[in-house]
Order: structure tokens, then C-alpha cells, then sequence
């Protein structure tokens, strides 16, 4: 009966802990008149981003513990700033991190918000968030401007993407 039970749990934990096959990011993006900034969520799988992060020279951030890195923020920013941009009116868009939440899902939820920039007459994305370490990377972005919404999808093989407004 011992048997049997530690036999289930060394099972439950194994498959816990085991890689998953689909590798994937959001990002919904909305464009604020008011204050004339893009404002931004993006979501990523904990320990992807982790792996990315470890991959490039950052040191461990224990994201979402005690132990989190001081400095973690600034280090998710410098790589999202590396893999993701916006351009708009041919003007790329400075990223600002506002705060970041670590949920008990293993998902890392960044808020980011962009430089001011007058109404958008055409956007350009560029996505290349988590492709340099996972060849299935998917990422997502959802964009809310003007009341219309739109989606892209980008890939190891496709990274940006043009959206003319007017």
C-alpha cells in the first residue's frame, strides 16, 4: 500500500515538473488618446522567460520569491527592449517598465507602458521574444486602438508585422 502511494505522488511531482510542448506569449497592446501612450501587458510562462533570461548572462532572479533579484525588473525590461519593438509614425518607442506581477499559475504578467506619441498613423511590431531559445516560440499581440482591434502572431520565422491606421 506504501508502495502504491509513493508510486502516485513520485508520478504526480514527476509530471509537475515535466516540460510542456507549447511555447507561448500574449501581449495586449492599447493605445490611450488620453495620455497618448501604448499600454501594454505582456505574459509570459515563468520559467521560459527565466530560461531566456539565464541563456543571455543574467544571473538567477528567483522571480515571485523572497530571494527575487533587486535588480529583476531591469533585467526583463533590457530583454524585452531587445526582443520586442514598437514603431510608430517611424518613431521606435521607448519601453518603460510600470510593475510586473508573478502569479501562483507560474505566469509572469509585465506592464509596460511606451513614450508619448501623437494618434498613430501606422504601427510596426517587431517580436522576437523567446525565439533564440525555443524554436516552437509562438507570440501573440493584441491590439486595441480606435475601438478596433487587431491580432498578430509571430514566430521564429516571422517577427514583425506593419498595420497602417489611416
Amino acid at each position: 500500500m506504501i508502495r502504491k502511494f509513493l508510486l502516485i505522488v513520485f508520478l504526480a511531482v514527476g509530471f509537475a515538473f515535466a516540460p510542456h510542448e507549447y511555447f507561448v506569449s500574449v501581449t495586449e497592446a492599447e493605445y490611450n488618446e488620453e495620455a497618448q501612450t501604448f499600454q501594454m501587458t505582456i505574459k509570459f510562462i515563468g520559467h521560459d522567460l527565466e530560461k531566456a533570461l539565464t541563456e543571455a548572462g543574467v544571473p538567477e532572479l528567483n522571480l515571485g520569491t523572497d530571494n527575487e533579484l533587486n535588480l529583476a525588473d531591469k533585467y526583463i525590461l533590457d530583454y524585452i527592449n531587445k526582443t520586442f519593438q514598437i514603431n510608430v509614425n517611424d518613431k521606435v518607442l521607448m519601453l518603460k517598465m510600470v510593475g510586473k506581477e508573478v502569479g501562483n499559475d507560474d505566469f509572469i504578467y509585465c506592464y509596460i507602458e511606451t513614450d508619448k506619441i501623437r494618434k498613430p498613423k501606422n504601427i510596426s511590431f517587431e517580436n522576437s521574444m523567446l525565439t533564440e531559445v525555443f524554436l516552437a516560440q509562438e507570440n501573440i499581440v493584441y491590439l486595441t486602438i480606435n475601438s478596433k482591434k487587431e491580432s498578430f502572431s509571430f514566430n521564429k520565422e516571422k517577427q514583425s508585422e506593419t498595420l497602417n491606421i489611416e
